[in-house]
């Protein structure tokens, strides 16, 4: 986001795909840039990168190299058969287009998912999240004050917490959570996976 800020947002469709989510996960997050460009005249540069990054590849691909070559061939894959997820693709094309008429240089960058890198796991967290109706706090706000790293490749090993008896501990393994946990009443446990699903777990055992 523009001058240094972060906005997390998410959302859930019934009866939809992991490849149309990621489809339009991303046209969501090129319509924010777009409309912060708009909105505040130089809060995002003329002529900067705006870098797309994900753990599909099916996505970076099709945004990439592909749409092109299928708008070309009237929504026709190389095979002659009709591409998937025509709607959500057109939507995608439309609004990097768009930026691009604005002046601004797209760059593309996988991630391998459910590998440890922090900022990709907190996505992957929110998106559970709404996908299953729960609620969670999304961050609003200065790079400064945001818990999670986007810096490329850095990652959080994941943590095991436990809150038994007043006592927070922390563990590399589930089996020494468990230990410390099984039979114990009231004791409360979770895997963690960044640090701000630290934070705000923390807060909801009433821990500070």
């Amino acid at each position: 986001m523009p001058g240094d800020r972060v906005r997390e947002f998410g959302g859930f469709e019934d009866a939809t795909t992991n490849n149309r989510m990621e489809i339009f996960g991303t046209y969501r997050g090129l319509q924010e840039v777009y409309r912060d460009a708009m909105r505040v005249p130089d809060s995002v540069p003329k002529g900067g990168v705006i870098e797309i990054i994900s753990d599909s590849k099916y996505v970076l691909d099709g945004a990439s190299r592909f749409v092109k070559n299928w708008i070309k061939n009237g929504w026709k894959t190389s095979t002659g058969e009709p591409v998937k997820n025509q709607d959500l693709w057109e939507k995608l094309e439309k609004g990097q287009e768009m930026l691009r008429n604005q002046g601004f240089r797209l760059e593309y960058r996988l991630v391998k998912g459910h590998a440890g890198t922090e900022a990709n796991e907190r996505v992957d967290q929110i998106a559970v999240r709404f996908s299953r109706g729960e609620s969670i706090d999304l961050y609003e706000g200065p790079l400064s004050g945001y818990a999670v790293s986007l810096e490329p490749g850095a990652r959080f090993e994941p943590v095991y917490l436990s809150y038994v008896n007043g006592k927070l501990s922390r563990h590399s393994t589930w089996e020494e959570c468990r230990r410390v946990t099984e039979g114990k009443r009231g004791a409360r446990y979770k895997k963690i996976k960044n640090k701000l699903e630290e934070e705000e777990t923390l807060a909801s055992w009433g821990v500070r």
